[in-house]
């Protein structure tokens, strides 16, 4: 900062780091005198830094020079000769709950690396005061000597990158995303800028510069790290129910795909008319409504899931074709055991699989919901099983109702449903067997 006194000169201030501003001095100011500033009088303001840090106390040091006037811009160049003014120590301590957020931070497996500009003491006594493990310490200038293949090994191990510049952020932080992690970052400054492009999540607060919250994904209304913690698990929460609605998805439109194939080939009519299967399809998605406010079972929030597209096709081809199996049990029941074989009775054919079809699809979810046992070990949310047992009272109820003409659904005899119910109990058994075999060989994701 240049300021100008009494139209007679100009006076350069500078403040900073203390290493920094000590070694562009040349005197140091005591009173009203100024004294050389020498190797004696340097050592005694960097133990004065040293202990100051060490009480958590964050130090700059401040520094003027008196110049000419002049007209042209000052530049770092001008950032010489200075006299040394003195320290300004001020406390800047971690929040109350900062603690305990690290403490669910790491209980998610969500490991916690510090990047500051402030020197390796104040960031390990601020470490300390919050109960992290510090495993290693970088300094910017090792960091800016190293190249990327030997930091990609130290990033992992190190806890506290300090003394950085802002590009030097950045690239701790493309150093990990190559080593495989999904980085998040939270700043504030403006010299976190590039480390908050750089990061796969960039997290800044409601409080800070405008270029930070510009450069940021998420703005947090809250400076506290809970918020953090609360985010991971709704996120995991998120993918989790994402991931149980595309495993349902795609394995039951993976076995209705053989259902109807087989079906076509074999039966002289249509095994469902194309209006029954829009209105299947329309009471099946809506059915799938209550997911997203599904319960998450609480092994699957402790650690991070991944995206994995094979393990998805996996499941898929294992358990699609265990619903194609019932539906030709329903066929059978259909043909052979209620007449449901010709022309004049293909109606009876496609409500009894109407039916039957749109059960299972409803079930299975509470199948694949969850690793565990489904009602006895995890229960879902209650708005999700009161609309899967709206969805099926609507489906079975249009047979009798006065759009059964127009839908092409006929009643369908008691007996019929006898049937079902021991299709639906011999169909959610095997597919929990089979479930449960998938998850101990390939795991639950």
């Amino acid at each position: 900062m240049v300021v100008e006194e009494a139209n007679h000169h100009h006076e350069l201030i500078c403040k900073g780091a203390v290493e920094e501003v000590l070694a562009v001095c040349q005197q140091v100011r005591l009173g009203d005198q100024t004294l050389a500033l020498g190797p004696g009088q340097r050592q005694q303001v960097l133990e004065l830094n040293e202990r100051l840090n060490n009480d958590g106390l964050r130090v700059i040091a401040v520094a003027y020079k008196e110049v000419p006037l002049r007209q042209e811009p000052y530049g770092v160049a001008d950032e010489c000769e200075l006299t040394l003014v003195g320290l300004i120590a001020f406390l800047d301590p971690p929040k109350d709950s900062a603690a305990a957020a690290l403490r669910q931070l790491a209980q998610q497996r969500v490991e916690v690396k510090v990047l500051t500009g402030d020197n390796a003491v104040i960031a390990r006594k601020t470490c300390l005061d919050v109960g992290l493990e510090v495993r290693g310490v970088l300094l910017g200038a090792e960091i800016a000597a190293a190249d990327d293949a030997t930091l990609l090994e130290q990033v992992e191990t190190t806890t506290i990158f300090a003394k950085l510049a802002p590009l030097q952020k950045a690239r701790i932080i493309g150093l990990l995303r190559q080593r495989g992690h999904v980085v998040g970052f939270m700043g504030d400054g403006i010299n976190d800028a590039p480390a908050l492009r750089e990061a796969d999540l960039g997290l800044s607060v409601d409080t800070a510069v405008d270029i930070a919250k510009e450069s940021a994904d998420i703005v947090l209304l809250e400076k506290d790290l809970q918020v953090l913690s609360a985010g991971v698990l709704e996120g995991r929460r998120t993918f989790g129910n994402i991931t149980k609605y595309i495993k349902m998805g795609t394995s039951s439109a993976f076995g209705n795909m053989f259902s109807i194939l087989g079906a076509s080939i074999f039966l002289p009519f249509l095994p469902m008319l194309p209006v029954q299967i829009l209105l299947n399809n329309l009471l099946y998605d809506f059915s799938q409504t209550g997911i997203p406010f599904d319960r998450v079972d609480p092994d699957y929030l402790e650690v991070p899931r991944q995206w994995k597209l094979g393990k998805i096709r996996r499941f898929m081809i294992t358990i699609g074709p265990i619903s194609s199996l019932f539906d030709y049990a329903t066929f059978a029941l259909m043909w052979f055991v209620f007449s449901a074989k010709t022309v004049e009775r293909q109606s009876l054919f496609q409500t009894g699989w109407f039916i039957e079809s749109l059960l299972t699809q409803t079930l299975i979810v509470y199948i694949i919901r969850t690793a565990r046992l489904p009602f006895i070990q995890s229960n879902p949310a209650p708005i999700m099983a009161a609309i899967s047992v709206a969805v099926m009272a609507i489906g079975i109820a249009l047979p009798f109702s006065p759009l059964a003409p127009a839908l092409g659904f006929v009643p369908l005899p008691a007996a019929y449903f006898g049937w079902l119910a021991v299709i639906l109990v011999c169909y959610a058994c095997l597919t929990q067997v089979v479930k449960t075999w998938f998850v101990r060989r390939y795991g639950y994701n």
